[in-house]
């Protein structure tokens, strides 16, 4: 049964669903970017609904095009109405298989993209981050209970799509296979949150070897581009999954190899983005020095004012702070830098795993103004990053720590102890990130400097203490350089 949400805040809905497209139309996005970020920003609404706004139709206009396609095809049109949409859209009864391939062709979009294969598998949980709530508390969008099983079928319907088209299309594959596969990176991307890492990680994994398996067939250079591009996108996320996993010497070879195939495809905002998680990685090591180059390649290549602010913010940042010294000023030089980038940018934010926003521009501020003795300032944009973030999420887990952090600089202990409680109680142990975890060790060991020994300080340290490990997934599919 579909969680009941009120006339009042479907129209609600409706509105800011319009404004986001008509911001993306102004920013020339693609009706796909449209529909992922109504889905990013307004979760309430599930993915059938979302697709048709992006296009900007009513659902009388749906329903006219769903007539025209059988009408195309010469067939009699089907005793489709407004209200038996509605019913789709909202969850309370799925479309057959027949409306399910019609509605992808009238949307151009997959099932996994619309969010129909199965319903019961793909919807996000309502009210918290998708994942987020599992066992009996898992209630979807749809009132599904999610487990951990529904999580691994969710993320086996999408690699299956690709897996069906090569069946269909053969070993090199083609249009659908291509399809479904930059269909399964950009569904990786936007749900990056919705999955514990390890399990995320392993799908990944089987998706790339699809690829390279396909790069080893015959194929003409165009489509070897594409194919070479959507497997340094698969190895990117291969490559950030490692690093949240805690298995850098993995994070560096699926990075780099995402580097070199975004060069190798053209993709410059591939590229981008892959030096820049490279030099998190190198700093996640104290290879600083190292990161900071990496940052100023990185920077080459972005192409817009959000991802120069990304850059600066997230990779060099970072490396200055650390570096610390006669590099204070360049740090302090680089937030005014990346504040004005992300001003000058009139989309100011883009969804995603690969996206950027103004909650991780203050979350990277915050951390650095830490890092060059300014407490106040990482207290004022770690509170800016949490308000802009929804509760659960990694990003304000990572905010959360943050202030806990500068609450220790001014002598409340108990109050950050407090604050880190909230992180562990509002998200399970197998979503917990190793960024999050070595700012958790961080925080009790400058607790532990404090010399307070009250019951939130000494319960905080105990759960700490009692986190099972992460465990890295390894390199299970090839690395497709040389294809």
């Amino acid at each position: 049964m579909t969680a009941r949400i009120s006339r009042a805040r479907r129209a609600e809905l409706q509105r800011a669903a319009q404004e986001l497209r008509r911001q993306g139309q102004r920013n020339r996005w693609l009706v796909e970017r449209i529909a992922a970020t109504i889905r990013v920003k307004l979760p309430d609404m599930l993915p059938l609904e979302a697709w048709r706004l992006a296009y900007g139709w009513s659902r009388p206009q749906a329903v006219a095009g769903i007539s025209s396609l059988y009408e195309s095809d010469g067939l009699v049109a089907p005793p489709v109405n407004p209200s038996m949409l509605c019913r789709w859209e909202h969850g309370t009864h799925p479309p057959g298989p027949e409306y399910v391939s019609v509605l992808c062709r009238l949307y151009r979009a997959d099932a996994v993209q619309l969010g129909l294969v199965p319903a019961r598998v793909l919807q996000r949980t309502g009210g918290m981050p998708a994942g987020y709530r599992h066992g009996k508390d898992a209630a979807s969008g749809n009132g599904y209970q999610m487990t951990a099983e529904d999580e691994a079928a969710a993320l086996a319907a999408v690699r299956d799509s690709v897996q069906l088209a090569l069946e269909a299309e053969g070993p090199s594959g083609g249009p659908l296979a291509a399809q479904h596969l930059n269909a399964a990176w950009r569904y990786y991307d936007v749900s990056y949150s919705s999955f514990p890492p390890a399990m995320l990680a392993a799908e990944v994994h089987r998706t790339r070897a699809l690829v390279t398996a396909m790069l080893r067939a015959p194929q003409p250079d165009e489509t070897r581009t594409e194919l070479r591009r959507v497997g340094g996108w698969l190895s990117a996320l291969a490559g950030n999954l490692a690093f949240h996993l805690g298995d850098y010497p993995a994070a560096q070879i699926h990075l780099s190899t995402a580097a070199r195939l975004g060069t190798a495809a053209g993709d410059t905002r591939l590229t981008c983005w892959s030096l820049g998680a490279q030099s998190m990685t190198s700093r996640a090591q104290d290879r600083n020095a190292e990161a900071l180059d990496l940052a100023r390649q990185a920077i080459e290549y972005a192409g817009t004012p959000l991802r120069r602010a990304q850059v600066l913010a997230w990779a060099e940042l970072p490396a200055l702070a650390r570096l610390g010294g006669r590099y204070r000023s360049d740090a302090l030089r680089v937030i005014g830098q990346a504040q004005d980038q992300m001003a000058a940018d009139p989309d100011s934010s883009q969804p995603g795993r690969f996206g950027f926003d103004g909650a991780e521009l203050h979350l990277h501020i915050a951390e650095a103004s830490l890092l060059l003795g300014n407490p106040a300032m990482a207290r004022e944009h770690a509170e800016a990053s949490r308000a802009e973030t929804r509760a659960g999420r990694p990003s304000w887990a990572a905010a959360t720590l943050t202030l806990s952090q500068a609450e220790v600089t001014r002598g409340r202990a108990s109050d950050a102890a407090a604050l880190a409680h909230g992180v562990l109680d509002a998200i399970p142990a197998e979503f917990l990130r190793q960024t999050s975890r070595l700012r958790l060790r961080n925080l009790d060991q400058s607790l532990a400097g404090t010399g307070t020994a009250d019951t939130e300080v000494r319960s905080l340290t105990e759960r700490i203490r009692a986190l099972p490990q992460l465990v890295p997934v390894g390199r299970v599919s090839d690395e497709p350089n040389g294809h």
